[in-house]
């Protein structure tokens, strides 16, 4: 990392500032004296030193790098659904345009079928039944000759306002189906245009998690911000064709939830305290960092699984914590601590399968714990994640 990040790893120590304001009193010789009034304590204001603050937007950085990721992920699963989508409603249009011409070839064979037949019995009807008589010598055959000639044209006429009935309706549904494509071909474009954006966005993330201000962090938080909340209207369009199509193409790029209900009481990276323990993360060695976010809620609270995959452990730390480890998609782990062991013991075992949003167990006070609440991490290997950054923004 160089001088700079030498410089940032020796400055992260936590600096307390302490003002107090002295009272002034401004008393006039000709005033009489008036009591003191109690001097109000000044505010205690914790300042954070300059390399310190540099090595949280560090950090935060980083983790709008995983969310970024993230968003990217679910692009592409987008993109390739919209892609696989239109081909598919250009195969099934394409079969229904060659239904509509051979439709085509028969009406016009019916047609001229009913033209021959109505010729036909044009003809015949010049002839009474007097002379179909004496030519066929049988009194029915002259009823059936004068007779069904008609029913047989009129049979050929229903079948062809038939065969426009279905042309008529298959127009139709061509037509909704070129309108489909078109929808689906602006989406691709817009989640193309989205990529770019993000795939921008990525390096800027990347770049500054090397070692970028707040500032400039900050920035780039308002410009994720504010491109997924545009894109989310894309999103959503994308779901409802997703739907449309009767099967959800692309769920698992969806599928995070929050693991319990409650307030965070502590968030991911940098910590000011000492109790947490010392970790290097991308690069930078931190002497006090929290590995994940807590959820503080009442003792009893169900716990549930952030996302899809299988339980690969449940069983207590060495600290005394009762957890739940789970493996996902993308080599991704998910850890739950401080869960319940006594009166609701963790309701899954090692090999099952879970869903996002089963339950899985309740808050405890397991471990080092000083309250109730859900201590929730994401690992990658030994690098961990910041849930914020893969959990739906609240």
């Amino acid at each position: 990392m160089g001088r700079a990040a030498s410089t940032v790893l020796r400055g992260l120590v936590l600096s307390l500032a302490l003002a107090s304001i002295a009272p002034a009193h401004a008393l006039a010789d000709s005033d009489p004296p008036r009591p003191t009034a109690t001097p109000t304590p000044a505010p205690v204001v914790i300042r954070f030193s300059p390399e310190y603050a540099q090595a949280k937007a560090i950090a935060e950085a980083a983790s709008l790098a995983v969310r970024i990721d993230a968003q990217r992920a679910l692009s592409a699963a987008e993109r390739s659904f919209v892609l696989e989508r239109a081909a598919h409603l250009r195969a099934e249009r394409e079969e229904i345009v060659s239904r509509i011409a051979t439709l085509e070839i028969e009406a016009d064979q019916r047609r001229q079928e009913l033209d021959r037949i109505v010729q036909r019995e044009y003809r015949e009807a010049q002839r009474t039944p007097i002379e179909v008589l004496l030519s066929t010598g049988s009194v029915l055959t002259a009823i059936v000759a004068t007779n069904s000639l008609g029913s047989l044209a009129d049979a050929e006429h229903a079948a062809l306002v038939d065969l426009r009935r279905v042309q008529t309706e298959l127009e139709t549904q061509r037509a909704d189906l070129a309108g489909h494509e078109a929808d689906l071909a602006s989406l691709a474009d817009a989640l193309a245009a989205k990529d770019a954006l993000l795939a921008q966005l990525s390096a800027q993330a990347d770049r500054l998690a090397r070692g970028g201000t707040a500032a400039q962090v900050g920035v780039l938080r308002d410009l994720v911000n504010t491109e997924l909340a545009a894109s989310a209207k894309v999103d959503d369009l994308v779901v409802a064709a997703a739907s449309a199509a009767g099967g959800p193409a692309f769920q698992s790029a969806l599928a995070w939830v929050w693991p319990a209900r409650g307030v965070v009481s502590q968030g991911f990276g940098p910590s000011a305290l000492s109790l947490e323990p010392p970790r290097t993360y991308h690069g930078v060695a931190y002497p006090n960092f929290h590995d994940g976010v807590d959820i503080a809620a009442p003792l009893g609270s169900p716990v549930f699984a952030a996302a899809a995959g299988r339980v690969a452990f449940v069983g207590h730390l060495p600290d005394g914590a009762e957890v739940v480890l789970i493996a996902h998609d993308a080599g991704l782990f998910t850890l739950y601590a401080h869960l319940d062991d006594t009166h609701a013991p963790p309701s899954v075992k090692t090999g099952d399968a879970v869903r996002a949003g089963d339950p899985i167990g309740v808050i405890g006070l397991t471990g080092l714990t000083t309250g109730p609440h859900l201590h929730f991490v994401i690992r990658r290997g030994e690098e961990p994640i910041d849930p914020s950054s893969l959990l739906p923004r609240s």
